[in-house]
C-alpha cells in the first residue's frame, strides 16, 4: 500500500487489499495457463530490441509476477539466447510470492515501487489496469528501470461496450481502466515513457482464449479478422491485446542519447 513520505507525496502503489492479503492468489497458479503465450509475445519484441540497442542488460524484474511462470520462461529463453549474466526477479504484493521456487529466479513479496534496488528492465504483464492512479504507478516503476515491457489488454471494443461488460470487469478486484490501442499508447506517453515498438497479440490463440463454448464459436471469425486487420478485431469482436517495449527517461538517455 502507498505510504506518505516526508514531503507529503505517496511512495509505493495504491493497491487493493485483496491482492496484498493473498485473496486474489489463493490459487498460486491463477492465470498461469497463458504464461507461455505472454512470454513468447514479449520475447518476440524484446530480443530484436536488444540486438538493435546494444547495451548491457544485467537485471530484469517481473512486477506483479503472479504464478511466477512468465519470468521463469523468459529467464530460460534468454539464457538459451546467450544472455547468461542477467539476474531475474519476480515481485508481487501477494504473500504467495515468497513461496514460489524456480531455479534461476528470485521471488520477492513486496511492492516494487517501494524497493530501493534499480533494475535494467521491468516487465508488466496485464498489471497496471488493476491499479488506481495508473500514471503515478507507471512513473513510480519507471524511476527504477530503463526499459519496460508491457502486455496490455485492449478491452475498449464494440463487443464489450454494447453488452456493458465494463461494469462486470470492475467487480472487485477488477480492471479499472479500459483501453484501445490509441489510448494505451497515449497513456504510456503521458506517464513519461517513450514507446519504441509494439505488436498486437491475439489472446484468442492462448489457452484461456478458447476455453469456453462461446469463444470456440467466435474463434474462426476472430482468426480471419486478425489476418485482415488486428485493429479492426480489437475494436469490434475483441480478442486482441498489445505487447509494448518502452524506454523510461533514464533508458532514453542511455540508448537514444
Amino acid at each position: 500500500m502507498a505510504q506518505q513520505n516526508e514531503t507529503g507525496t505517496s511512495d509505493g502503489s495504491i493497491i487493493d487489499p485483496s491482492y496484498s492479503k493473498g485473496d486474489y492468489f489463493s490459487d498460486a497458479k491463477r492465470h498461469s495457463e497463458d504464461a507461455g503465450f505472454k512470454a513468447a509475445c514479449f520475447l518476440k519484441l524484446f530480443l530484436p530490441f536488444l540486438e538493435s540497442h546494444p547495451s548491457p542488460i544485467r537485471s530484469l524484474a517481473d512486477v506483479g509476477c503472479g504464478s511466477g511462470d512468465i519470468v521463469r520462461l523468459i529467464a530460460a529463453s534468454m539464457r538459451e539466447n546467450g544472455y547468461n549474466s542477467i539476474t531475474f526477479k519476480g515481485y508481487d504484493v501477494s504473500p504467495h510470492a515468497s513461496m514460489i521456487e524456480n531455479e534461476g529466479v528470485e521471488y520477492i513479496n513486496a511492492d516494487f515501487c517501494e524497493s530501493g534496488e534499480p533494475v535494467d528492465v521491468v516487465t508488466l504483464f496485464d498489471v497496471f489496469e488493476h491499479i488506481p492512479d495508473t500514471v503515478g504507478f507507471l512513473k513510480g516503476v519507471s524511476q527504477r528501470c530503463k526499459v519496460i515491457g508491457f502486455h496490455i489488454p485492449l478491452e475498449h471494443s464494440l463487443n464489450v461496450a454494447s453488452r456493458n461488460l465494463f461494469r462486470r470487469k470492475l467487480v472487485n478486484p477488477g480492471h479499472l481502466v479500459f483501453l484501445d490501442i490509441v489510448s494505451a499508447l497515449n497513456l504510456l506517453a503521458v506517464a513519461g515513457l517513450r514507446v519504441v515498438d509494439y505488436q498486437y497479440t491475439f489472446g484468442f490463440l492462448a489457452p484461456s482464449g478458447h476455453a469456453t463454448l462461446l469463444s470456440k464459436i467466435v474463434f474462426p471469425f476472430r482468426y480471419i479478422l486478425a489476418k485482415i486487420s488486428p485493429w479492426l478485431l480489437s475494436v469490434t469482436i475483441g480478442g486482441a491485446s498489445v505487447a509494448v517495449i518502452a524506454l523510461t527517461p533514464t533508458g532514453l538517455h542511455e540508448w537514444e542519447g
